[in-house]
């Protein structure tokens, strides 16, 4: 494989947010090859005419750039044909809303190049927003994938375990491997307006199966453009229930990293003992707490509903990934 930086953009109606993210990857310090892929994902708005006419006109003539066009909804469908056309090993996804350091691109190449058994990269942000700040966003931040992914520099495989999809780096040839063993991902990512997710955990996850590190390295940093209409509070309690489902249908690669896989007794038992215990308290949460105490009623009782109704979404999970683990 071509040593190297390919760069994937995948975007839904983002033409208004990448000059700005074309910006910095142009100012790029970088003396590797290194080209931005763009594909877009069944915008509506003309995002792919937009910003090919933008780089026409802007871009940095030193960095190759193509478009695509992934008419299927889904960004992990944009993403699997970013890395098709990909012509380099190492792959960075960034975000339409991703503000990279100058830096980004050649350290996340050198970091990569340092140990061939790291399988996933990533580094950490701060927000930049549209309009005021929210006095209640730094309390959320996490949801909105702005934070930091490690305490120092190094291996995170056995603390947070996963990385968020912006500005993760991972390799073609672990992807072809995925590919080749028949590894079907389960969680698309977002579609179009929905803020469904997971994609990013699941291949994070996928690759642990395969025995690669995923890695954290402070220099990787990134400004995340928050627009208004997401700075909202019902926007976080719509996350968060995106969220429950995606997180049950992970829990078998859980059970597989363990050796504790489940099953529809002990999943139902162990829903009806956190029920026992918490529910009265919960309730209580739910009806008269505070945002942030009701939301945390709302995941209590939608995982144990999961937990005790929805046995057949974790073994569709842990049956996908029987078919292609090791």
């Amino acid at each position: 494989m071509k040593k190297g930086i390919s760069v994937i953009i995948c975007t839904y109606n983002g033409k208004q947010l990448l000059p700005e993210t074309l910006r910095h990857l142009s100012k790029q310090k970088f003396n590797i090859p290194y080209e931005i892929i763009l594909v877009d994902n069944a915008s509506t708005d003309g995002t792919k005419v937009f910003v090919d006419n933008w780089w026409s006109d802007h871009g940095n003539t030193a960095i190759k750039y193509t478009s695509y066009s992934q008419p299927i909804p889904g960004k992990s469908y944009a993403q699997e044909m970013g890395y098709a056309k990909a012509e380099y090993e190492y792959l960075l996804v960034c975000d339409d809303d991703n503000w990279l350091c100058d830096t980004y691109v050649q350290t996340a190449f050198d970091v990569m190049e340092t140990d061939a058994s790291i399988g996933a990269l990533g580094g950490w942000c701060d927000a930049e927003f549209e309009a005021e700040k929210p006095v209640w966003f730094d309390k959320y931040s996490r949801f909105f994938a702005v934070s930091r992914q490690g305490d120092i520099s190094g291996d995170i495989t056995n603390k947070k375990g996963c990385l968020f999809g912006a500005g993760m780096i991972v390799r073609k040839s672990h992807w072809k491997e995925l590919e080749q063993l028949g590894f079907e991902q389960q969680l698309s990512c977002r579609k179009g307006n929905s803020l469904s997710s997971g994609g990013d955990t699941e291949h994070s996850y996928a690759l642990r199966l395969l025995g690669y590190k995923i890695w954290f390295d402070e220099r990787l940093y990134f400004k995340h453009y928050m627009t208004s209409k997401r700075m909202t509070l019902n926007y976080v309690s719509r996350l968060r229930k995106a969220m429950v489902h995606s997180n049950f249908l992970l829990l078998p690669y859980h059970g597989f990293f363990n050796n504790n896989i489940q099953t529809k007794q002990s999943l139902k038992r162990f829903a009806i003992t956190q029920l026992k215990k918490q529910w009265k308290r919960k309730l209580y949460h739910l009806i008269l707490g505070d945002f942030d105490k009701k939301e945390d009623a709302k995941t209590f009782f939608r995982m144990n509903y999961y937990r005790y109704f929805k046995y057949s979404i974790y073994e569709a999970s842990k049956s996908s990934i029987l078919k292609w683990k090791p």
